[in-house]
Order: C-alpha cells, then sequence, then structure tokens
C-alpha cells in the first residue's frame, strides 16, 4: 500500500486540491499522515472515498448527509437504511421545489405577457406596474 501526495488524489479523483482540504476540515476525510516535512500522504482509500463523495453529491445530497452515511460505514454499519431515508426526504424536497419554481415560471409568463403600459412614469410607490400587480403568496410548509 503506497501512499501519495495531495497532488496526485487530486487528480486521480479528478477533484481540486483545495476540495481534499475543505473535506479533512469538515471531517468528510480522516486527517493524514504527514511527512517530516509535514506534507500530507493519503492512502489509496481515500480514491475511493472522494469518488464516492462525488456520487453521492450527484444524486443531489448534502455534505453533512454524506458525512452522516460515511461515519455509519465507518464505525462498520450497513448505511443503506439510511441512504434509502436520506434518498427518499431529499426527493420530497425536491418535488416542493419543482412544484415552487413552476409557479414562479407562470407567474413570470403571465408578468410578461401584461406588459407595462406606454410612456409609464415611476411615481411614489409605483416603481414598475409589472412588479407591482404581483400578489405576494405566503406558503406554509
Amino acid at each position: 500500500m503506497t501512499s501519495s501526495f495531495i497532488g496526485t488524489i487530486a487528480k486521480q479523483a479528478s477533484v481540486p486540491i483545495k476540495t481534499i482540504r475543505y473535506y479533512e476540515d469538515v471531517g468528510l476525510l480522516p486527517k493524514p499522515a504527514r511527512t517530516v516535512t509535514r506534507y500530507r500522504l493519503y492512502s489509496p482509500e481515500v480514491v475511493d472515498r472522494l469518488q464516492f463523495i462525488k456520487k453521492a453529491q450527484s444524486l443531489g445530497l448534502r455534505l453533512d448527509d454524506i458525512k452522516e452515511i460515511l461515519d455509519l460505514a465507518d464505525r462498520g454499519r450497513c448505511p443503506c437504511g439510511h441512504v434509502q431515508r436520506v434518498l427518499q426526504a431529499r426527493r420530497q424536497e425536491l418535488r416542493r421545489k419543482i412544484e415552487d419554481l413552476r409557479l414562479v415560471e407562470r407567474r413570470i409568463a403571465k408578468a410578461v405577457q401584461t406588459g407595462c403600459p406606454r410612456n409609464f412614469k415611476p411615481r411614489g410607490k409605483a416603481l414598475c406596474p409589472t412588479i407591482d400587480r404581483q400578489r405576494i403568496a405566503m406558503r406554509s410548509r
């Protein structure tokens, strides 16, 4: 098992060196061994871990979610049930966001269609009729 410097690991995992340092700081990667001159030395498994993090991010998982998954695995526990719950929650959250975006898109389409009166001049509170016509809708969750 050969250790590698941070630049080599970054290239192998296709991530910036800065990302690797950040992941160490937030606990996603274990603190590496250091040379006498304080250079970081990483085990080859770190590349696998970085690639796992990238794959989890591609599913929309946040770093705190990924940290929980990695912590479970590091303790020898199967994280699959936890992953399924987190993914289901993330899916629901995305569905709500998509719904919200569709509502905004409809509002924009209507505002564009309605347009602005010719020769409008801003005065007082009336800055722009296109925006002023909008109702403020509060959505409870």
